[in-house]
């Protein structure tokens, strides 16, 4: 496997990542929240890299796991999906980040996204990939995705209002679904 390979697995795998961090960026709640969206894309870019070394690691068995994390990443993005539709119906213009800035919805996110590099790590293992290669690439490109995702969804927030907000919990949820299909085998 070679730097290319690496660099486009590391892309594919942020490709979630980067529609959370779109879909939260388009909140309401998130704009004025430098520092947040900051601390966010280091969490998401440390999980990537916690659960790619767990798969790595790991091996066979995590393909077994798969089903529930597919079902745990489904709750997950249609919970926090279904707070950011109908945090768009509240009061207007909010200063505070009142969805994103508990640690625990941020975890929870980031574990949502990072599920798939838990699994990519297990087969990139039994393949014989170069770890570090692929980790470096992988970091890189989540933390990336999630600041371009956030100022993106932020952009986007601004221009069309509320509806961007309903349309960012909606893709929320139904990444949520597309992750549950895949785990299950559907997809």
């Amino acid at each position: 496997m070679n730097i290319l390979s690496s660099f486009l697995v590391a892309v594919g795998l942020s490709m979630d990542n980067l529609a959370v961090t779109v879909s939260a960026g388009c909140s309401r709640s998130t704009h004025n929240c430098g520092r947040l969206i900051i601390q966010v894309s280091v969490l998401f870019a440390l999980m990537h890299f916690v659960m790619f070394a767990v798969g790595f690691e790991s091996g066979t068995w995590v393909h077994a796991s798969r089903t529930l994390g597919a079902w745990i990443a489904f709750a997950i993005l249609v919970f926090i999906g279904l707070r950011m539709i109908k945090n768009a119906f509240g009061p207007g213009e909010e200063v505070s980040c009142p969805i994103f800035t508990s640690l625990k919805t941020q975890l929870a996110l980031a574990v949502a996204t990072s599920l798939d590099a838990l699994f990519v790590g297990a087969g990139l293992a039994l393949a014989g990939a170069p770890f570090w290669q692929t980790q470096a690439a992988l970091v890189v490109c989540v933390f990336l995705t999630s600041l371009c995702g956030f100022y993106l969804g932020h952009y986007l927030g601004k221009k069309f209002g509320r509806n961007m907000e309903i349309t960012g919990g909606a893709v929320l949820m139904l990444l949520g679904i597309k992750v549950l299909l895949e785990g299950i085998g559907i997809w």
